[in-house]
């Protein structure tokens, strides 16, 4: 699943909006790109499969067997009540049939999906401890799940399950800065989580949490979903076609799609791969969105040092450069377009984690699939608005062709009167 760049190795595992965008991050200081990291304006392509029997056309989003979520009743994520540090850290589980209590390991305001491979940097005393705790005891599984960014004390009410596949101590290497470099195969079983057993620890954070948790299962297991899932590919075809007639920078190959599909479970051919592949797509737009910033902050900041030190060859920026050094007008253009790269990705962040989070918690495979086609059919309308404002502009460009060459016919027509 990893993005193809034309120019550059294909590459697995991309960080999620860190590339590219951290010398956008803070106000105080620019941390700059140098022009060999800078890989600004190349077409990037992310391998998706193709279905067949796809037949509908391009032009406009098609419909889906099922009806799709509209903007506004798209679900609410659900919330577990705020952890409450104030009931300590031995809340009794309730132990009934189904439950187990396992480590919770919050992991910010990420959704990560069933069947993706994870790998974490260890580092904090508590989750030390607690890779040796589930080593020991064999079990070798905790619960993740999304914190509420706009209330930190808020967890999501579904989680996955980390499952430890390797572990490599690096204390070493890395002066104990990292304790350990952890891969994870994330199962494909989704829990429920009832309560957080130790939520004082939330605050304290001398150990981890722990929480009652049960496994989810689909309510529509024995439903045919055949035609939904169908929709689902002939939509990514769509859209794949849709890219490339557009000429995106980053589009889905349109060869790699013939083995799609979005069938139930986990690896090969299930939805969860389409909905990790799609997680990539989003981290190529906003990498190239961060990139085109980037280069655009590059250029002024190349110039007005040029302009500065009289180097007019000056191609290479320092390490950093303090906003506060340069130029009031300066500093403002830089500020601008930090905040427009920021636009420009905020409803990327919010698919990559809110839009996952509605598919880690959705009751069955059928709504599942409706919710993914309602992002699929997003990206479709940003595309034929994209068409459409290319094909205004080329029509204004065409109508003021023909004025300016009579603008210039007559200009010359009064220079030979002129002469005679």
């Amino acid at each position: 699943l990893g993005v193809t760049d034309r120019q550059q190795p294909a590459m697995r595992g991309v960080s999620v909006l860190a590339v590219g965008l951290a010398g956008l991050a803070s106000l105080e200081a620019f941390q700059s790109t140098r022009p060999t990291q800078l890989r600004g304006g190349r077409r990037r392509e992310v391998p998706v499969s193709r279905s067949a029997s796809s037949s509908s056309s391009p032009e406009e989003p098609s419909s889906s067997p099922e009806p799709l979520f509209g903007e506004d009743s798209l679900p609410e994520i659900r919330w577990l009540p705020p952890l409450n540090p104030a009931r300590g850290r031995n809340v009794k589980p309730s132990k009934a049939p189904g439950t187990m209590v396992l480590p919770i390991f919050p992991l910010g305001a990420v959704a990560y999906t069933p069947g993706s491979t994870q790998v974490l940097n260890i580092f904090e005393k508590r989750y030390r401890q607690m890779y040796s705790d589930i080593l020991m005891s064999g079990g070798r599984r905790f619960v993740t799940t999304m914190v509420n960014p706009d209330a930190e004390s808020e967890l999501a009410e579904v989680g996955v399950v980390f499952y430890l596949e390797d572990l490599k101590e690096v204390s070493q290497q890395t002066n104990d800065a990292i304790k350990y470099v952890v891969q994870h195969k994330v199962l494909d079983k989704r829990v429920s989580i009832h309560t957080v057993l130790n939520p004082g620890d939330s605050v304290t954070r001398e150990t981890y949490m722990r929480a009652e948790v049960s496994e989810l299962e689909d309510v529509d297991e024995d439903a045919d979903t055949a035609a939904l899932e169908t929709a689902v590919v002939s939509a990514l075809t769509e859209v794949a076609e849709m890219q490339d007639q557009g000429n995106e920078d980053v589009r889905f190959l349109r060869a790699s799609v013939a083995n799609l599909s979005a069938a139930r479970g986990v690896g090969e051919g299930s939805l969860w791969t389409v909905v990790e592949l799609w997680k990539n797509f989003l981290d190529a737009r906003a990498q190239a969105a961060g990139r085109k910033v980037q280069a655009e902050v590059q250029a002024r900041l190349v110039k007005y040092l040029s302009e500065k030190t009289g180097q007019r060859d000056l191609t290479q920026l320092p390490n950093t450069i303090n906003l506060s050094d340069l130029p009031a007008d300066l500093q403002r253009d830089v500020k601008n377009l930090r905040e427009r790269v920021l636009r420009d990705v905020a409803p990327l962040v919010q698919e990559q984690t809110r839009g996952v989070q509605r598919l880690l918690q959705a009751d069955s495979h059928a709504q599942r699939l409706r919710l993914f086609l309602t992002m699929v059919d997003g990206e479709k309308r940003r595309l034929i608005a994209r068409r459409t404002l290319k094909a205004t502009l080329s029509a204004i460009a065409a109508q003021k062709r023909p004025s300016d060459q009579n603008a210039t016919d007559t200009s010359s027509s009064s220079s030979s009167s002129s002469s005679s």
